[in-house]
């Protein structure tokens, strides 16, 4: 039974658990007919009535007066009428956001288990109350360590102020976003997890179940047993990987010793050994660079309102606008070819009316009435003005050009592999692309090798472990992401890529990704930066990522 509207349901960050997956966890969570339990977003109860069977076919009689439950929308409370009989909810399910709920508010204090699905909601999306409860579980939680952060999405404040509710060896079993995997606070809230629990299980799931509900990412289950108040120092950490739930059930009721995972990175850990061994042995190299020792990236300009701001040719005709009003400008990366961007090839992209060309007027030209500038930015209401935050920050609203003119471009959600530009059109772009700033003076020469190094299948390989991917199976590299990612460069590979860069120039004119990449592979091999079994290792790892990425959304990619 589903009551709620979609549009509720996003208000909520509510994504309703398909009854199977449910059922899945409530099976590995409750071990006996008197283990209690909380759902702190019970929602749709879905949980709740798995819950419910699993209690019934350990012998329970009367499993309802196990379960305990929060939640914050009075629909979720006439689902808990029309489902369970229960004559007295009082102090059992309470009507609050959870992270304002104290254990003293139930009946019983803690719980042998918590479960559930928590809401989805992002700090920016949540309301002036939610920030405040969610800074005071920062403040008072015994758990915390001041290591969570404030721009934690809801969900993770939920599982750590839930640690306050546990019975000594109690578990935790919940269905969460594919962040778990990649967010920095997400990383904490595991360090945290590790010291509380013996054994921990995270589990990413390429089923997408949640495509109904506009949420078409991976999720991932997080279970943990063996709860303590104290710390624990010997405790067990796995990532794994799930295609279904028949698979998950497997991997839950899996009991046997395995040593901890060791990396904070779920993709090394999912990585075969024998590829992480040759990763890891050429990221010892001297001539292994992170690309944040060598450059800064920043994402690219901000204008607000792209679609009135990033026009082509055949829009400045429409609305006779002036050449005066207007510069040149990159906003999508797919437009940039080859490894260098010059004036002739900007030139190129507006007389094929691609969105090249960037509205920036002066005050001077603003003064005059009755132009067609005005008539144009007239689209712009003086009420969407007024609500749009990006011109708040900025001293005429009109003037989105930041003047912070890239060395280079880098490209930011992408199929294959990254990969990076030389803007020597020395001209601004949108921020669906990345700003590149050399850190030092460098020759032309020593930037083209760095653009070149970066289609390196270690380096590529280096992006997957790095990005993040979404649901469409697109990776998405952020400036933070982006400054971890690694390259290799010395002299002799920078000699060599500077002269094969008109031939890779080439294969990358004719969309042939790969055979450019091959081209840098060959200078690697040839200068002895790694062998061609190492390289075939870094290949199917690069493939083993991609295709990992895409489960749940395609087939496999192709060959690399």
């Amino acid at each position: 039974m589903n009551s709620y509207t979609l549009a509720k349901r996003r208000e909520l960050g509510a994504y309703y658990t398909p009854p199977e997956l449910s059922q899945a966890l409530a099976n590995w969570a409750i071990r006996s007919v008197e283990d209690s339990l909380l759902e702190p977003s019970f929602g749709g109860c879905g949980f709740l009535e798995s819950c419910v069977t699993r209690l019934r076919q350990l012998g329970n009689d009367c499993p309802e007066q196990n379960l305990y439950g929060v939640d914050i929308d009075e629909t979720a409370f006439e689902i808990l009428a029309q489902k369970f009989q229960i004559s007295d909810i009082s102090n059992k399910f309470i009507f609050d956001d959870f992270i304002n709920v104290k254990p003293d508010d139930f009946t019983q204090k803690n719980f042998d288990i918590v479960i559930g699905n928590p809401p989805y909601i992002s700090m920016h999306n949540m309301t002036s109350k939610q920030r405040i409860s969610c800074q005071d579980v920062l403040d008072k939680s015994i758990y915390n360590e001041r290591t969570l952060g404030r721009n934690s999405s809801l969900w993770a404040f939920f599982l750590l102020h839930s640690l306050s509710f546990l019975n000594e060896n109690g578990r935790v079993a919940w269905v969460l976003p594919s962040s778990l995997l990649h967010a920095y606070y997400a990383s904490a809230l595991i360090n945290i997890h590790k010291k509380h629990f013996s054994k921990i299980k995270v589990i990413k799931i390429n089923e997408r179940f949640f495509k109904d509900a506009g949420a078409d990412e991976a999720s991932v289950i997080f279970v943990c047993e063996g709860f303590s108040s104290k710390e624990v120092t010997d405790g067990l950490y796995n990532v794994y990987s799930a295609e279904n739930v028949n698979s998950l059930n497997i991997i839950l009721n899996d009991r046997s010793v395995r040593i901890s995972s060791k990396h904070d990175n779920f993709k090394l850990n999912l990585l075969p050994s024998e590829i992480l061994l040759t990763y890891e042995n050429i990221s010892t190299q001297s001539n292994c660079l992170l690309l944040n020792e060598i450059i800064s990236i920043k994402i690219g300009m901000v204008t607000g309102a792209n679609e009135v701001f990033v026009i082509s040719n055949e829009r400045k005709n429409e609305y006779n606008l002036s050449d005066s009003y207007l510069r040149p400008v990159v906003s999508r990366f797919s437009d940039l070819v080859g490894v260098r961007h010059n004036v002739f090839r900007q030139n190129k992209l507006i007389g094929n009316n691609k969105r090249a060309l960037l509205l920036h007027a002066s005050e001077e030209q603003m003064s005059e009435k009755f132009t067609f500038l005005r008539k144009y930015l007239a689209k712009v209401s003086s009420e969407k003005r007024a609500k749009n935050r990006t011109f708040k920050k900025r001293h005429h609203w009109y003037q989105p050009d930041d003047g912070l003119y890239p060395h280079a471009f880098l490209s930011y959600m992408l199929h294959e592999g990254p990969r990076m530009v030389i803007n020597q059109a020395k001209i601004n772009c949108t921020n669906s692309i990345h700003r590149v700033y050399f850190k030092k003076k460098n020759s032309t020469k020593y930037k083209i090798a760095v653009c070149l190094s970066l289609l390196s299948c270690y380096s590529q390989l280096s992006a997957e472990i790095e990005g993040r991917s979404y649901g469409s199976g697109v990776l998405k590299i952020e400036p933070t992401a982006a400054r971890n990612i690694k390259i290799i460069l010395n002299d002799s590979c920078m000699e060599d890529l500077f002269n094969a860069e008109k031939s890779i120039e080439k294969f990358l004119n004719e969309n042939n990704f790969k055979k450019a990449c091959q081209t840098v592979d060959d200078i690697f091999i040839k200068n002895g930066i790694f062998t061609i079994d190492e390289c075939n290792n870094l290949k199917k790892g690069l493939r083993f990522l991609r295709n990992d990425r895409y489960k749940g959304v395609k087939a496999n990619v192709d060959e690399q």
